[in-house]
């Protein structure tokens, strides 16, 4: 369209007439510029739906979805599937989002439903919505005990079970070398799965890994502890069937897993604090605050209420913005994502990090 403009009637020779086209082009192209500002200001993408799928059966019938996606909120929500009931979109300060609060009968049957998204009752684009059945397999998720031995692991220290992963592309940190204990080593969960029968033979019972999950962080991955995406993990680790297959092959040698599971914070580097649902999602301070460590705070009755602020609302680190789980999507989101897990792979235990850090009516309710 633009070219065609560019394209002038030889004839056309007169400064008057010449101006009064230059006038018009320009006239037109601003329009033109306007015009798909406008529509581009309202067009919708779907970048995800968090959690990607769930399960009938479950003992609470509540779930609450995330949708992300460019100027989501400007599109309206349908869905139909017997036992699936959309009691309620909300929408919260930033467009980006939709969070749908979904009713699941006790008799729900698993399969799989489209979420309709439209615009003027023109379907924009639907996602395919999947509710799975429950692995009710006999002593598949069995719990910790006193009785059992715990043996910790950081996995990217650990073993490297396949060297592939080592180093994968489009992630932040690239860098591997064995020598300096702030970079990534090459450890990962097939590393783990094949030292299993080695681990048994030392009496261990329990495995519990430092987290799993994508750490996309360009200064000291290897931890875990600075999640960048809580429903995948780590590709330098391997992927979820992988895990999966990591506690199910515990399982068989009758072993147990404990998954390492962080509340309080996330990393700098997680796709939600790049583009935040809401500003009390992270607790923000008029300049950077960092949490004081002084866990006395919380549990002193004649603390004062800036010191117990300051040691569970400020910040780990500069790179793990806090959490505010308050804040009942928050709530929602973690509780979820914990339960997913347990569901999806089958683990028999959590071992909380940071506990102290945490916001205690919460983790007294998520208990």
């Amino acid at each position: 369209m633009i070219r065609s403009l560019n394209i002038l009637p030889r004839s056309l020779t007169l400064n008057a007439q010449t101006n009064t086209l230059r006038f018009a082009k320009n006239s037109f192209l601003i329009s033109l510029v306007v015009l798909s500002f406008s529509i581009n200001a309202f067009a919708q993408k779907l970048e995800r739906i968090e959690p990607m799928f769930w399960f009938a059966g479950m003992h609470n019938p509540k779930l609450q979805l995330l949708v992300h996606g460019e100027n989501i909120a400007t599109s309206n929500v349908t869905l139909s599937y017997p036992g699936v009931k959309l009691v309620k979109v909300n929408k919260v300060e930033n467009p980006n989002y939709l969070f749908l609060d979904l009713e699941l009968s006790s008799s729900v049957k698993a399969g799989t439903f489209p979420i309709n998204f439209t615009v003027k009752g023109k379907k924009i684009f639907s996602y395919s919505y999947e509710l799975k059945n429950r692995d009710k397999t006999a002593g598949r998720i069995q719990g910790v005990t006193q009785r059992d031995f715990i043996y910790l692991l950081m996995p990217d220290r650990f073993s490297n079970g396949d060297k592939s992963n080592d180093v994968v592309k489009g992630l932040a940190e690239t860098a591997l070398n064995r020598d300096s204990m702030y970079y990534r080593h090459g450890g990962d969960i097939q590393g783990v799965i094949n030292h299993l029968d080695y681990l048994k033979d030392l009496g261990i019972t329990t495995v519990w890994m430092t987290p799993e999950i994508e750490n996309d962080m360009e200064k000291a991955s290897y931890h875990g502890y600075a999640a960048t995406d809580h429903y995948k993990i780590d590709p330098r680790y391997g992927t979820n069937e992988l895990f999966k297959k990591y506690v199910e092959t515990a399982h068989a040698k009758g072993m147990k897993i404990i998954k390492d599971i962080v509340h309080n914070h996330i990393g700098t580097g997680h796709w939600f604090f790049k583009d935040l649902p809401m500003k009390n999602w992270v607790h923000q301070w008029p300049k950077y605050t960092q949490t004081s460590y002084r866990d006395q705070t919380v549990m002193d009755t004649h603390a004062s209420a800036a010191d117990r602020k300051k040691m569970l609302d400020g910040w780990f680190v500069p790179s793990m913005p806090d959490l505010d789980q308050q804040n009942p999507y928050v709530q929602n989101y973690l509780t979820q994502n914990h339960i997913w897990w347990i569901e999806y792979a089958g683990i028999d235990g959590l071992r909380l990090d940071t506990y102290p850090y945490n916001d205690p009516e919460y983790m007294a309710d998520w208990a």
